[in-house]
């Protein structure tokens, strides 16, 4: 008898109870007869083992908030202006530009940072004015954080704790010696709140012990509070011998015995964590125990729990099997009702969702092709032969400069350049900046047309020269503009074109002062734009954009009768 084909031929429901008693009862029965002392070892391992990974994480946790206090010291250190008011020589110079761009400098910063509590600089600068808020005579530093902020060779130092009242900061130092030819000394100091760094140190284990220290044995954080400030010494004289990222180490601390490791942290400081002994030996013998309790209560219970719980899961996975199956035949129509929101309800909402979708996909699919072809062949019967035209016109403006034909020579060659551009080697994607010298270009035709009668101003962002976009999308705006715009062949019609960077869409806009659109006709146009009817200017542009960049772009209208028309485009921001 093949027990592999047997197995896979039974009811779903008689595999999750073989299940249970292969995997689930036998290695039970095999760790409940192994001895309590192998037991209490591995899950003493595993105490260790928690014990370095939260050790981990609060030490990943502390690195991440020093960087971004280091990426502070790092932005004031390479700032030159900043470094260079700090060296001037103030004996005969104003010193109020020199404050108001520092106070705005550290201000923002503090508002960024909203942890920082002060940002102040220690200078042997004898002509910088110390306000005792941001400057301090280099004096007023305490003369072991200076020399190990000097000893440090430019690195960023965890000085130690700075006590004000009540409140207590963590100093973070740096040396500012960006201008190394200065003999002008100054010394970056951040005041930190120390309870941003005590909420690093929350443990969830009572047993637990959290100190972070620096290089000099002073606590600077901890999960008791009271030594903040204190010498490591004042806790154990063995914190020094703690091993570093390796498997702890047993130490007495006032008569207990406390199972310690440490982590390196940022800056030349380190995290230490200790654990009572006792407290993970009693832990391991209580859960122990309880496994034997445990495993004799829940092998009666589930041995009936099973039987009942695999029969709902059972016909659960038949509903959904049997919509597969469906879904498999080629019937779309067929929906899970009433599966819930757990991982079966999931894939049922999932089959039901990809059914609809299928249904969708196929009607859309369908649409879009007949969409697409209509928009080709308007695009196509509004292009009369370019590659024939382009090689005409060169033809006729060399034989129209022979004969001294200036205007002709002009105009031709604004509409080669036109064509140059339009064609673009038969690629539909040019850059802005070509769309709009293709605007620039058929303007300068039709300026030698209506000449004084028609302005056109143009306002370009820079930063949106070098995206991408489909060509001819600003000049059937500004041509249906022209066509449609003018009162009458006497009186000027301006034109403004814009072209602009909104989040992460590129903007077209075209105004006029013209005729404008009167609101019924208006509704009627938004309507036809809104429904994608085939056609050509603005819905042109409107059919080719939803097409190749998405339903979210396109074209949208605003008039008032009289008072002229604002025609806008959106596309994405695209690159290549």
């Amino acid at each position: 008898m093949n027990i592999g084909r047997w197995f896979k031929n039974i009811k779903f429901i008689y595999k999750l109870i073989i299940g249970y008693v292969i995997f689930a009862i036998l290695p039970m029965i095999i760790v409940t007869g192994y001895n309590s002392q192998k037991t209490k070892g591995i899950l003493l391992e595993e105490s260790y083992r928690n014990m370095r990974q939260s050790l981990v994480q609060i030490g990943q946790n502390l690195d991440s908030s020093l960087e971004a206090y280091g990426t502070v010291m790092d932005i004031l250190y390479t700032n030159q202006m900043f470094n260079g008011y700090l060296v001037k020589d103030y004996t005969e110079s104003d010193y109020w530009e020199m404050f108001s761009y520092i106070d705005n400098l550290l201000s923002s910063i503090m508002l960024v940072e909203s942890n920082i509590a002060g940002i102040c600089i220690y200078s042997n600068n004898d002509t910088l004015p110390s306000d005792n808020y941001y400057f301090y005579r280099e004096e007023a530093l305490d003369q072991d954080w200076l020399k190990r902020a000097i000893s440090s060779n430019e690195n960023p130092q965890v000085a130690g704790v700075i006590s004000k009242g009540k409140k207590k900061y963590i100093g973070l130092e740096r040396l500012l010696n960006y201008y190394h030819y200065s003999e002008v000394r100054n010394t970056l100091l951040l005041k930190v709140d120390v309870n941003f760094f005590n909420e690093q140190m929350k443990i969830t284990n009572n047993n637990q012990e959290v100190y972070w220290v620096n290089s000099q044995g002073q606590v600077m954080a901890s999960s008791d509070k009271e030594s903040i400030g204190n010498g490591m010494e004042t806790i154990t004289a063995d914190w020094k011998d703690i091993p570093v990222n390796g498997d702890g180490s047993s130490i007495n601390v006032n008569g207990v015995t406390k199972v310690c490791t440490a982590h390196d942290s940022l800056y030349g400081t380190k995290i230490l964590m200790m654990v009572n002994q006792e407290s993970l030996v009693e832990a391991t013998r209580k859960v122990a125990q309880d496994i034997i309790f445990i495993f004799f209560l829940s092998s009666l219970v589930m041995f009936l729990a099973i039987y009942l719980y695999s029969k709902w899961i059972s016909g659960r996975v038949n509903k959904v099997v049997y919509a597969a199956k469906k879904l498999g035949d080629g019937e779309f129509d067929y929906l899970l009702n009433d599966m819930g929101k757990d991982e079966m309800g999931i894939i049922a909402s999932a089959i039901n969702t990809l059914n609809s979708e299928i249904q969708l996909l196929i009607a859309e699919n369908y649409e879009k092709k007949l969409k697409i072809k209509s928009s080709e062949m308007n695009l196509l019967q509004e292009q009369i032969n370019p590659h024939f035209l382009y090689n005409a016109l060169s033809v006729i403006s060399s034989v129209a400069m022979q004969e001294g034909g200036k205007k002709t020579v002009i105009s031709v060659r604004y509409l080669a350049n036109f064509y140059r551009i339009s064609l673009n080697k038969g690629k539909q994607v040019v850059s802005v900046q070509e769309e709009v010298e293709l605007l620039q270009n058929y303007m300068k035709i039709q300026m030698l047309r209506f000449e004084d009668t028609v302005e056109i101003n143009y306002e370009v962002d820079r930063r949106a020269l070098a995206f991408r976009t489909i060509k001819l999308l600003l000049q059937p705006l500004v041509e249906n503009a022209i066509h449609h715009g003018r009162k009458d062949e006497e009186q000027v019609l301006h034109i403004w074109v814009t072209v602009s960077v909104s989040q992460d869409r590129v903007v077209y806009e075209v105004k006029d002062d013209g005729l404008g659109i009167g609101a019924d006709k208006l509704e009627r146009l938004r309507k036809e734009l809104k429904n994608s009817e085939e056609g050509y200017g603005l819905k042109n542009v409107d059919i080719r954009v939803k097409l190749n960049y998405g339903e979210q772009y396109g074209v949208s209208i605003s008039s008032n009768h009289g008072e002229g028309t604002c025609v806008r485009v959106e596309i994405p921001q695209v690159f290549s």
